[in-house]
């Protein structure tokens, strides 16, 4: 297949500030055959009619509440599908893109059919050699999910294409034939570890997970919740990892996670009141009660 349909899916609430250049250079790639839409997750800081003035090739798709970040997602993939897209690359807003990233994702994609996504090399928008992603590895047997490289100055250490247990859909390539066949995203989960649980259930249905490192893009981390580590990330994040390792440990797993989790929960939280950050162990006990309890909090 010569340059299939790719659509663009830019997830956004509030970001205004970081939508000009995440469109900017996604508007300029190299690749050929490229569309975009905006799903706005009801944004009162006047994103929309931002990228409506400023972006007027760029399609907008305003909600009427913030769905949160897979129900978003879903909303741009139906969209994708419906107009007939190969592939999906969704994208945080405060993503900014090398110029050939697109085509690279492609090119990785077209050589692994068997794959549902293919995922970049990820590095700090504030500190551009340095790694915050060269895909991930869940761990069933202590309860862990984390970036591989994470902090890593970039020394070519992560420079093969290769498997990985995930990739995360701040900047994700997805097969369209592969999102037919296992669905959408678990809009249960909010916010994080959507994108694990994607992937995990894609190996299941017998795709594959992929890194490609020549494609590289930059990123603000953590924008939509803040910045920095808050309750509000803690919360969601503690929440979505419970709610994941609910779903997809087996029994005997549990020997490890219970375990381990405990004692990362009471070291964290030694740390925080040491710190004086009492909110940041009010957020992991609420977490910890909701995902018990099937609550969320938004």
């Amino acid at each position: 297949m010569r340059d299939p349909l790719v659509r663009a899916v830019v997830i956004n609430w509030n970001g205004r500030e970081v939508l000009e250049p995440c469109l900017r250079t996604l508007l300029a790639s190299s690749y050929p055959n490229l569309s975009v839409l905006v799903v706005d997750n009801a944004s009162t800081d006047g994103s929309a009619q931002f990228v409506r003035d400023e972006f007027p090739s760029v399609s907008v798709s305003e909600q009427s509440s913030n769905l949160g970040f897979a129900a978003g997602v879903n909303v741009g993939l139906k969209a994708a599908l419906e107009e007939g897209a190969d592939y999906v690359l969704l994208l945080n807003n405060d993503i900014e893109l090398d110029g050939d990233a697109v085509s690279a994702l492609v090119e990785a994609a077209l050589a692994h059919p068997e794959s549902a996504f293919v995922g970049p090399l990820i590095y700090y928008a504030d500190r551009p050699s340095v790694i915050w992603s060269a895909g991930g590895a869940v761990s069933f047997w202590t309860g862990n999910i984390r970036h591989l490289g994470l902090r890593e100055e970039d020394a070519g250490q992560y420079a093969e294409v290769r498997e990985v247990d995930y990739v995360t859909a701040c900047a994700v390539l997805a097969s369209a034939k592969a999102v037919s066949a296992i669905g959408l995203m678990d809009e249960a989960y909010y916010m994080y570890n959507e994108d694990t649980d994607w992937c995990i259930r894609a190996g299941d249905a017998g795709f594959g997970v992929l890194f490609a490192p020549s494609a590289r893009i930059w990123h603000k981390v953590s924008m939509s919740s803040g910045g920095g580590l808050t309750p509000f990330k803690i919360y969601h994040r503690l929440r979505s990892t419970l709610r994941f390792f609910s779903l997809h440990a087996r029994l005997y797993h549990w020997l490890g996670i219970v375990p381990f989790t405990v004692a990362r929960t009471l070291c964290f939280a030694v740390r925080e009141l040491a710190g004086g950050k009492g909110a940041n162990v009010t957020a992991v006990l609420r977490g910890t009660w909701d995902s018990m309890t099937r609550q969320r909090r938004t």
